[in-house]
């Protein structure tokens, strides 16, 4: 999200909503990664009740590299 624009829970409930049309699917996990430096997002995953089910390096196929990544989840319902 462009700097003009975060924290303003903008991102926050986009996530919220989504996870909401997920469930709605019948979805029952969301899961999320990103880049383990990225702690904005971070946050803001764990604010929406996300939390870190793994924390390590992994190919992006994206960029060509390994990553510092983590992933995150949330129980939906």
């Amino acid at each position: 999200m462009h700097p003009d624009h975060q924290g303003k829970g903008l991102g926050g409930a986009l996530l919220l909503h989504l996870c909401e049309l997920m469930t709605a699917e019948g979805l029952t996990t969301a899961r999320i990664d990103t880049h383990a430096r990225n702690m904005g997002a971070i946050r803001l995953y764990k604010r929406c009740g996300f939390t870190i089910i793994w924390h390590g390096i992994e190919f992006s196929s994206s960029m060509g590299v390994p990553l510092e990544k983590v992933h995150l989840e949330k129980q939906l319902g």
